[in-house]
């Protein structure tokens, strides 16, 4: 999937298409609660491994 940003979700914050899930909920799940990649993949399963590399990546550029 791709990061979206659409006005009707999540107040137009980028998210993971078809999931409604926010990259920065992604993001705060890795960089502050001490996550790794695949146990966001646990928290969020909607989210492929693949999906959260790509949430993690479009955060950091």
């Amino acid at each position: 999937m791709t990061i979206v940003r659409a006005s009707e979700h999540s107040d137009g914050a980028p998210t993971i298409e078809g999931t409604g899930i926010r990259v920065k909920d992604i993001a705060v799940a890795y960089e502050h609660s001490g996550y790794d990649p695949d146990e966001i993949t646990q928290l969020y399963p909607d989210c492929s491994l693949s999906d959260v590399h790509r949430a993690l990546a479009y955060w950091t550029t």
